[in-house]
């Protein structure tokens, strides 16, 4: 990955980490209302898609209904889905500390990256398997500060992973 997509990347998920930890009350249902609305624009996008594709779209205008169904539930009612998303979340965040591991142990040829570097992405593994262990139900606000938390050590990760690439490019152009 070119260093400035790991900066665009450190950016957005240092911002989503921020927003998470300010707004915590109301951070987990927004953002089941955000998924219900990604769901309808997929509906929307697989109908329109399957009738410009196939002659048959009938199983497309299938899995759409379902999406909609899904993505208005998931608008109108996110309190349901709040639990189940705790838990993605906490599985994102530890597959995202494998990812940088894997990114700093294998991704760049020629260059080792210190210990150190490694420490971030150990934290978010083990944040993710807190939460996890802990639960949706006793501490949902622990839970979404952890989140919060656990996206700005991934952008931090990302701008020391742009950092390294980018010093590493400028030696070998040398």
């Amino acid at each position: 990955m070119k260093s400035k997509n790991l900066t665009y990347t450190g950016v957005i998920t240092l911002l989503l980490g921020i927003l998470l930890i300010f707004m915590k009350g109301a951070a987990i249902s927004a953002v089941v209302m955000v998924m219900g609305v990604f769901f309808l624009v997929a509906a929307v996008l697989n109908v329109y898609f399957a009738f410009k594709k196939y002659s048959s779209p009938y199983a497309s205008i299938l899995t759409a209904l379902g999406a909609v169904v899904l993505g208005l539930w998931l608008l109108f009612d996110p309190t349901g889905f709040t639990a189940i998303l705790v838990y993605f979340f906490a599985a994102l965040m530890i597959l995202a500390g494998l990812y940088h591991i894997c990114m700093l142990a294998f991704g760049f040829k020629d260059v080792r990256f210190p210990f150190a570097f490694y420490i971030l992405p150990i934290l978010l593994v083990l944040g993710g398997g807190v939460i996890l262990i802990i639960g949706s139900d006793r501490m949902m606000n622990l839970i979404v500060l952890l989140t919060g938390i656990a996206l700005i050590i991934y952008s931090v990760c990302c701008f020391l992973e742009a950092a390294g690439e980018s010093s590493y490019r400028k030696i070998e152009m040398k």
